[in-house]
């Protein structure tokens, strides 16, 4: 019975004509339920396009060197070594130019920092187990090779004071371009000694 007088009471009742919105009402609508949306499409664009940007532009050396010591090398002096092997050596991944990165892990003796120093051992650990660095600058050869225990025999004193050794690579840990570094170890021997 009640729908009967649902039905009497809203009798006259009409549904309204579906308004017809101009193109701006549709936009601001559209807009108004998608925004969200837009902005996370932007921003995922933008970090994507990011790392693209970062992967393709990212320079890979074609050798690196490690600098042990106690105090960081200037700028100048670590320019010159990069220059230095860069003479020397050939391009080894084949991208036309050829890039000799210098790494220096300071140790900071004995008024240095504790924790830059830690924070420069534990940069060198990383290095020595990505297999990085296959030359190495040294003020101290002995105690690198007692504490970490990856040079080959037979240093090279320099005159600037230091030490240039190579890495001894195990067997299931060779990298494939060890060829090419074998021949800048040797022009840099010839080099020394002459």
């Amino acid at each position: 019975m009640a729908s009967e007088y649902l039905k009497w009471k809203y009798r006259n009742v009409r549904s309204d004509a579906p308004v017809e919105r101009t193109r701006k009402q549709r936009r601001q609508n559209w807009w108004h339920y998608h925004k969200w949306h837009v902005g996370i499409g932007i921003a995922g664009i933008a970090i994507v396009g990011n790392l693209a940007w970062h992967a393709l532009t990212q320079i890979h050396p074609d050798y690196q060197i490690a600098y042990v010591g106690t105090c960081p090398l200037s700028e100048e002096e670590a320019a010159a070594w990069e220059e230095r092997l860069s003479a020397l050596g050939t391009d080894r991944n084949g991208d036309g130019r050829l890039v000799v990165r210098l790494n220096q892990y300071p140790t900071g003796g004995s008024d240095g920092d504790l924790m830059y120093a830690a924070a420069s051992n534990v940069k060198l650990m990383a290095d020595l187990n990505a297999c990085e660095s296959y030359f190495f600058l040294l003020e101290d050869p002995e105690g690198f090779q007692r504490d970490y225990q990856v040079l080959r025999e037979g240093w090279i004193p320099m005159e600037s004071g230091l030490f240039l050794a190579r890495r001894e690579f195990g067997e299931d840990r060779t990298p494939e371009s060890i060829a090419h570094r074998n021949q800048l170890w040797d022009a840099l021997s010839k080099e020394v000694i002459s």
